[in-house]
């Protein structure tokens, strides 16, 4: 299986759908941090069209190795005509498909995709191996047995498996060396077809709960799909349907995950095999409400070289964001604040009243520092572990998002920085992350335990 953090090649011949008598060779090449380019010796166009820009939703082709492919929503980047009379062009493709051609846009549909990504091994951490030591016979027994599939319905329309595949040894005249490797994958089945598209979004929540789970950032490492377009009939009415390999552009990600332990992460599938579909439905349920909210952790997550200011204030505002959307979000009852504005736009001239009227816009919405308590207070059970003075928590992050949102020159000696700066944050991430356990499904004494066994929490 080519992953999609590898570089590949494949030379063929290519054409458009609504051409297919007219073949050009070319070679298409894909880089993870690139994505997929397509230089063809010859085009899809006449001479006489050479200043038209193409760009077609699909472009077809055959690898030299019999393989079929489709790209998907191409532009060109390239025409050029040399003497005498030869044109090249080159295409930029979005998505590539390998081992279908899909003719139409409206053909790309999937029955089910499955994706391997990093760190997913280690966060399920279910093994096929039994591997024994019989050291009174000079003899190593090694058993594999595949791990069941483990399936749960996060709604009406949408199951999600954990499902292992392996790869057996090969036996060879000369046996030299047997080897058998696992992967885990996540396995989306929706309940008819969906394009790529409509699970681009389940795979992003998908995405955001392991990396909430592992508290690094996850990536998919292949993706295969199962499509009606592309089955092979094997007899009596029996149809298999080999998987397609899906391949796009992924800038900017880590090719080596740096090794985990299951006590490096906020919780494992075996903390919470047992009530699994629940946190996962808990998790898309409130993924619409909770947005802002996963964008910002998430963006500080999948972003390390952030500036460690940014960071800051980007927590904050996602700890903002979580009190306006789960807690009390004014300080007076709507009526009783209407009649206090009422009663002091009536009391200024009227010149002045449209300017306090937008400065009385968002008034009565509690300031930062009473949604910090307010969050504390909730939270209190579980904080002793990493807050342990609850009022200077709140002073320095408070007087640290004013001085960077201001600079306000007489807040600087009372705002953070540098490694106290980085210790504040780090509480803000823990805080943040307490909510969204809660959020989950956790209870208290649940968080509790998961924060005194990881090592981090323990260390900082």
């Amino acid at each position: 299986m080519v992953k999609l953090i590898e570089k590949f090649e494949y030379k063929g011949v290519w054409w458009l759908p609504s051409k297919p008598g007219k073949k050009v060779s070319g070679t298409l090449g894909f880089t993870p941090n690139e994505g997929a380019i397509l230089d063809l010796i010859g085009s899809f166009k006449d001479i006489k069209d050479i200043n038209q820009i193409l760009n077609p939703d699909i472009i077809l082709g055959v690898s030299s190795n019999g393989k079929n492919i489709t790209l998907y929503k191409c532009f060109e980047t390239r025409s050029s005509l040399s003497l005498p009379g030869l044109l090249t062009s080159s295409f930029y493709a979005s998505v590539v498909f390998v081992g279908v051609h899909f003719e139409k846009t409206e053909d790309i549909k999937f029955e089910s995709l499955s994706i391997h990504c990093s760190y997913l091994d280690d966060w399920v951490n279910i093994s096929g191996f039994n591997i024994q030591h019989l050291s009174d016979k000079k003899e190593l027994l090694i058993k594999y047995k595949w791990p069941e599939s483990i399936q749960v319905s996060v709604n009406d329309d949408l199951k999600i498996s954990i499902v292992v595949h392996a790869d057996l040894p090969t036996i060879s005249v000369v046996q030299k060396e047997a080897c058998i490797k696992q992967k885990t994958f996540i396995r989306i089945e929706p309940s008819k077809a969906k394009s790529l598209e409509e699970y681009w979004s389940i795979m992003y929540h998908i995405q955001n709960f392991l990396s909430f789970g592992v508290t690094e950032p996850v990536h998919p490492l292949a993706i295969e799909g199962i499509t009606e377009a592309h089955k092979i009939v094997i007899g009596k009415g029996k149809t298999y349907h080999p998987p397609i390999s899906i391949f796009y552009k992924l800038p900017d990600i880590s090719y080596v995950s740096k090794p985990l332990m299951p006590f490096d992460m906020l919780f494992t599938f075996k903390d919470v095999s047992e009530r699994f579909e629940v946190l996962l439905r808990n998790w898309f349920e409130k993924a619409e409400m909770l947005k802002p909210v996963y964008d910002l952790y998430f963006g500080t997550l999948y972003n390390p070289r952030m500036y460690l200011q940014h960071k800051f204030l980007s927590l904050v505002q996602a700890i903002e964001s979580y009190h306006r959307r789960t807690m009390r979000n004014y300080e007076l009852p709507e009526d009783e604040h209407q009649k206090r504005i009422t009663e002091i736009l009536d009391s200024v001239p009227s010149n002045y009243r449209k300017w306090l009227e937008w400065k009385f816009k968002y008034s009565n919405e509690p300031p930062l520092r009473q949604r910090l308590e307010d969050i504390l207070e909730v939270c209190s059970e579980v904080l002793d572990e990493f807050i342990d003075d609850k009022s200077l928590f709140v002073d320095k992050t408070v007087d640290t998002r004013n001085y960077l949102t201001h600079y306000d020159p007489e807040l600087k000696e009372r705002s953070a920085e540098g490694e106290e700066l980085h210790r504040l944050t780090q509480k803000l991430k823990r805080l943040l992350e307490i909510c969204l356990l809660k959020e989950l499904g956790f209870n208290s004494d649940d968080i509790e335990s998961l924060i005194s066994r990881i090592r981090r929490y323990q260390h900082e």
